[in-house]
């Protein structure tokens, strides 16, 4: 995954794939409610759901949506 590479050490990507009993349950989580499938949930550093999209991004379209949550200042 070119993604993972590229932040490697600074950002966590978890895939909830719905094969797997334990990523599954994060389906089900209120805050991460599933309605499409891509679906993508970017967190912050302080742990705060900054975007939920649903769609087929391109690579540059998600390295711009990730340098701007990384981008955030820090309190």
């Amino acid at each position: 995954m070119a993604l993972k590479n590229l932040y490697a050490g600074d950002v966590e990507f978890i895939i909830a794939d719905f094969d797997n009993p334990e990523t599954y349950a994060l389906s089900e989580k209120e805050e991460f409610k599933v309605e499409y499938i891509p679906m993508f949930y970017f967190i912050n550093r302080k742990g705060e759901i900054v975007s939920a999209e649903a769609g087929v991004f391109s690579l540059e379209q998600m390295v711009e949506r990730i340098d701007l949550i990384l981008g955030e200042a820090v309190e």
